[in-house]
């Protein structure tokens, strides 16, 4: 990989708008400066280094560019699955999304029988760890538990038989397992011993979220008070407003874990915007509503992702990948499984079907879930110190360049 020394953007994001015609420097990985951007340089022959890079300069006065993506919920890619303790796999589900955009993402476990989670924990704590210290690479700041304290009437794509209790020795289990690499768990706060849990978990810094889950609205806010502070993929898997038997015999009105999200300001929460998880329209009031931290955009992104059509199994998950582009489980073909997209993908749906401002899109993926995983001053932004993670997109939002680390990736 070529290293970047100044990088001519035609619009640059800010978290205030688009800048326009900036050049930016970089230095030992990071950004070292900002200027007005000057005449573009010659070129032998007029003709720029095979990668678009000449003489350390990439030249985008023509492009749009944005801080790397950030992702807080990525399964696998290709069918492989971050379940798989294969280093291997590891490797190309990394590649997979990083040549897509994703800079920095939380690989995620989901449900699975004790020992598999514990052995998969382990094996993957020690690659966070390592990409962690790995220039040139995409970051992976730790792990995302997804189960399998769950609840089972929304256990949706995971196996309901794997589904536990949340249980403090064994969760203490998995927490040394992981040896300090768990960035969430996602559980259902409705489920007995989960307060305890919650409580616990906050305490160790891990952010916890509710998902899979059944949770009134009360709940979710006795959840908040013990220390949960988000919600995964709302609604999916987890209720909307409904009606619901209350103690006086009638049906009144229950906010669920959607309706928590809209009222609580201490509640974020992660949609899927694939077009098939969450509806697009939904997503402008949400994000004005919860603005400026509150909404998150993920790819939750499948053992499948990047899967041509047909039937796969692995990861815990039998999926069908339909020509249509969304998957489903093949227990019963009824759940969605998560998605096949990237979160590149996610941010344009987020202006061609929800009708987002670029800039709001971009900074749902990426300013604000780095906010939330405690990374704000290095990722999710161009600013100067800022790690010199970053993409050059067409005018059309196809992608022309990644740039991680200050080295452009080929």
């Amino acid at each position: 990989m070529n290293a970047v020394k100044h990088l001519r953007a035609g619009r640059l994001w800010s978290p205030d708008g688009f800048e326009e015609s900036v050049q930016l420097t970089f230095a030992a990985g990071r950004v070292s400066a900002w200027d007005a951007l000057s005449p573009r340089p010659p070129s032998p022959d007029g003709v720029l280094g095979t990668d678009g890079v000449f003489g350390g300069v990439l030249d985008a006065h023509d492009g749009i560019v944005i801080p790397g993506l950030v992702d807080v919920q990525v399964n696998g890619a290709l069918g492989w699955s971050f379940q798989s303790q294969h280093r291997p796999h590891f490797d190309a589900i990394v590649a997979h999304h990083l040549a897509a955009g994703t800079t920095t993402f939380l690989p995620t476990l989901i449900t699975a029988d004790e020992d598999t989670l514990t052995q998969s924990l382990s094996v993957l704590a020690a690659y966070c760890a390592a990409s962690q210290a790995t220039p040139g690479t995409a970051t992976l700041p730790g792990i995302h538990l997804e189960g399998p304290f769950l609840s089972p009437e929304k256990a949706g794509a995971h196996d309901p038989a794997a589904l536990r209790l949340p249980d403090r020795p064994l969760l203490e289990r998995f927490l040394a397992a992981a040896n300090g690499q768990i960035r969430i768990v996602t559980l259902a706060p409705e489920l007995p011993g989960a307060p305890e849990s919650i409580r616990r978990l906050a305490e160790r810094g891990v952010l916890v979220s509710a998902g899979h889950s059944a949770a009134t609205f009360a709940q979710m806010q006795a959840a908040a008070d013990a220390g949960l502070t988000l919600i995964t993929h709302a609604g999916n898997a987890s209720d909307w407003p409904h009606r619901a038997p209350r103690p006086e015999g009638f049906w009144g009105s229950e906010p669920g874990l959607v309706g928590a999200l809209l009222a609580d300001q201490r509640l974020s929460g992660s949609v899927i915007l694939d077009g098939f998880h969450f509806h697009p329209a939904l997503v402008p009031p949400l994000a004005k509503l919860k603005a400026p931290h509150g909404l998150l955009l993920t790819s939750d992104a499948s053992t499948v992702a990047g899967c041509p059509p047909g039937e796969y199994e692995g990861g815990g998950l039998l999926a069908t990948v339909h020509p249509q582009g969304y998957a489903t489980s093949g227990r019963d073909g009824r759940w969605l499984a998560g998605s096949t997209i990237t979160l590149l993908d996610a941010v344009r749906r987020a202006v061609s079907l929800s009708g987002l401002s670029l800039h709001t899109a971009v900074g749902l993926a990426s300013a604000t879930p780095a906010h939330h995983l405690g990374l704000g001053q290095r990722k999710g932004h161009l600013g100067l110190g800022a790690d010199a993670d970053c993409l050059v997109l067409n005018e059309d939002l196809s992608l022309r360049a990644v740039i991680v680390g200050g080295r452009i990736r080929e």
